[in-house]
C-alpha cells in the first residue's frame, strides 16, 4: 500500500499589532495641513519682516537750504550753539533770538562770512541790530567767532553759509516762512529759493547778489554795520545801501549780554 503524503504545515497566524499609544493615535487622527497652505506659510517670515518695516518711522528728508544747512550746522556750529540751538558757549538761537539780532538775513550772512575779529578790526562795536530788543550784542563780548567765508580762510562756500543761516533762522529760531518772513523765505531759504540756487551754480555771489536778485539788500564780503530796518525786512522803502561809517557804537554797546570769555555768536 503506497505511503500517504504528509499533511501541509500551516504557518501560525502573526500576532495582532500592538495598539498605538494614545498620543500617537491622536497625531494620526489630527487633520493635516493642506499642500497649498505650505506655500503661504513659507512666505510668512518675509511678510512679518515687511510689516515690521512699515511700522518703523522713516526719517524725513528736507530738500533745499534747510536740509543742507542742518548738516552744516551739526559739523560747524553745534559745538558752541548747541545741537538744538539752545546755546552752549555761544548765544542761543531758539525763541527768535537770532531774528532779534539780525532782522534781515543779509546782515547775518555778512557777519558769519567775516566773523568777529574782522568786525572788531573794522571798528564795529555792535554787530546786529543796534536797537535790538533785550540788548545789543557787542562785538567780542563773548569771545571770538571765526569767519566762515573763503576770503577769511573759512571752510564754507557762500551757498553753505546761506544754508546754515536758513537752518538757524527757520528751524531753530522759528521764523514763520508762511507769515512775517514769507518774502525772505521764498527768496533765500525755500527748496526753490533763487538765491540759494544762484549761489550754488555761481550766478550769484555775496558781492553781486543785490544787483542780480530783485528785493535783496547788499551783502558784500567786508564787515559793515547793520542798516536799521524801517520799512520791512525785504526791501520796500527802507535804505539798503551799506553805511560808510563802520563804528556803529550804539547806546549800550559796551553791555555784555552774558558771561564773558565765551564764543561770540550771532
Amino acid at each position: 500500500m503506497p505511503a500517504q503524503p504528509a499533511a501541509a504545515v500551516v504557518p501560525a497566524a502573526p500576532p495582532p499589532p500592538r495598539p498605538d499609544a494614545p498620543y500617537v493615535a491622536a497625531a494620526k487622527q489630527r487633520q493635516k495641513i493642506p499642500f497649498w497652505a505650505m506655500a503661504t506659510l513659507s512666505i510668512l517670515p518675509l511678510w512679518v519682516f515687511m510689516y515690521a518695516r512699515s511700522l518703523t518711522p522713516t526719517e524725513e528728508t528736507i530738500a533745499g537750504p534747510l536740509g543742507d544747512g542742518a548738516t552744516v550746522y551739526v559739523a560747524q556750529c553745534s559745538g558752541c550753539h548747541g545741537a538744538g540751538g539752545e546755546g552752549v558757549n555761544g548765544y542761543a538761537f531758539v525763541g527768535g533770538e537770532v531774528l532779534r539780532t539780525f532782522p534781515r538775513i543779509e546782515d547775518q550772512l555778512r557777519f558769519v562770512y567775516n566773523g568777529t575779529v574782522r568786525y572788531a578790526d573794522a571798528g564795529i562795536a555792535v554787530y546786529g541790530d543796534p536797537d535790538r530788543e533785550g540788548g545789543v550784542h557787542a562785538t567780542g563780548a563773548r569771545g571770538q567767532m571765526p569767519g566762515f567765508g573763503a576770503d577769511t580762510g573759512g571752510a564754507l562756500t557762500e551757498a553753505q553759509i546761506l544754508a546754515v543761516i536758513c537752518h538757524e533762522r527757520y528751524t531753530l529760531s522759528g521764523a514763520d516762512g508762511a507769515g512775517d518772513f514769507l518774502e525772505e523765505y521764498e527768496r533765500w531759504c525755500s527748496p526753490e529759493a533763487p538765491a540759494y540756487e544762484g549761489l550754488q551754480d555761481g550766478t550769484f555771489t555775496f558781492e553781486n547778489i543785490a544787483d542780480e536778485l530783485d528785493g535783496s539788500a547788499p551783502i558784500g564780503i567786508e564787515p559793515a554795520p547793520v542798516t536799521p530796518v524801517e520799512g520791512g525786512r525785504d526791501g520796500g522803502d527802507e535804505t539798503t545801501d551799506q553805511p560808510d561809517d563802520t563804528s556803529n557804537a550804539a547806546e549800550g554797546s559796551n553791555e555784555r549780554p552774558g558771561d564773558g570769555g565765551q564764543d561770540e555768536t550771532p
